[in-house]
């Protein structure tokens, strides 16, 4: 029996050698030696961490918080270094999409018979007699 775990483990070691991940790394690195950039960076993603904590917990966000953190996000979205780490971000989310999308094709594979195919139905088109 095969132990899938030790399998994504040594996945996620490759994912470290991808030129995707050290694309990403890179940007991090760079952004990181941004010191004012960076402490705004951080100070974005608390906000954004709050505010969705707070939203799970069934609490509204009020508009001077909405406010404050599209302000922040306006003034960050602005700076190159931040520009290129979203771009390497969205890198290796398609790289993992693409990976997900290979490792769970045995279930999709499993449930093929009882979903749609496409826009005409399990049937294809219909035959015009």
């Amino acid at each position: 029996m095969v132990n899938i775990y030790d399998t994504a483990n040594d996945l996620s070691r490759q994912l470290k050698e991808t030129q995707e991940y050290q694309n990403l790394k890179k940007a991090f690195d760079d952004l990181k030696a941004e010191k004012d950039t960076f402490e705004t960076f951080k100070k974005f993603q608390q906000m954004q961490a709050n505010a969705q904590q707070k939203q799970m917990a069934g609490q509204k966000l009020s508009q001077d918080e909405i406010n404050a953190i599209q302000t922040i996000a306006k003034e960050i979205s602005t700076k190159p270094a931040v520009q290129t780490l979203m771009n390497q971000e969205r890198a290796v989310d398609n790289m993992l999409q693409q990976l997900n999308k290979t490792i769970t094709s045995p279930i999709q594979e499993l449930y093929q018979d009882v979903m749609p195919k496409g826009p005409q139905g399990p049937q294809g088109p219909q035959a015009n007699n």
